[in-house]
């Protein structure tokens, strides 16, 4: 079973499923870019996708 995401990643997450940005979700949430694409490796990790749209799609996919 993946690991469950955290509260923040969960909406690092939900930004990304609306389109957002790296730059657009750190200013969102008050983190650096860094600080994003840091969350991102993990969620991939955890979701066990490589890339953006794929996490998007597995998102979605849990969500219907």
């Amino acid at each position: 079973m993946l690991s469950p995401l955290t509260k923040r990643e969960r909406e690092v997450l939900d930004q990304l499923v609306r389109g957002h940005s790296n730059r657009e979700i750190a200013r969102s949430l008050g983190i650096s870019e860094r600080t994003v694409k840091n969350h991102l490796r993990n969620i991939f990790t955890k979701l066990g996708v490589g890339d953006r749209t794929s996490a998007v799609v597995k998102a979605l996919g849990r969500n219907t």
